[in-house]
């Protein structure tokens, strides 16, 4: 089923949010914060999932935008599976990403 233009508009604006958080963190946290709750929000209203590649950047424990070094620390594991953790460093909520499983 194709997306509906509603989608597709609601899709370009949340990236275009999770963009300008990205430039605006060095400066000013608080703005990038409140893109990123803007960017959530047009998400619930329109009822469409944010991108996984965006959904990783939002801490699921407190919904913090999450920038790798500045406010939360990701580290690849190995053991059981194979996994990319992410820890945030306001809730020490930590994600787990699993890692597909290498064949040689």
């Amino acid at each position: 089923m194709p997306p509906s233009q509603t989608e597709k508009t609601a899709q370009e604006r949340i990236r275009i949010l999770f963009q300008q958080a990205e430039q605006a963190f060095p400066q000013d946290p608080e703005r990038a914060q409140r893109y990123a709750d803007l960017a959530r929000r047009i998400a619930m209203r329109t009822r469409t999932h944010l991108p996984a590649d965006l959904r990783r950047r939002i801490c699921p424990g407190c919904k913090a935008y999450l920038v790798p070094g500045a406010n939360s620390r990701t580290r690849i594991r190995q053991r059981r599976e194979p996994h990319v953790s992410t820890t945030c460093l306001s809730c020490d909520h930590v994600t787990r990403i699993p890692l597909g499983s290498r064949e040689t």
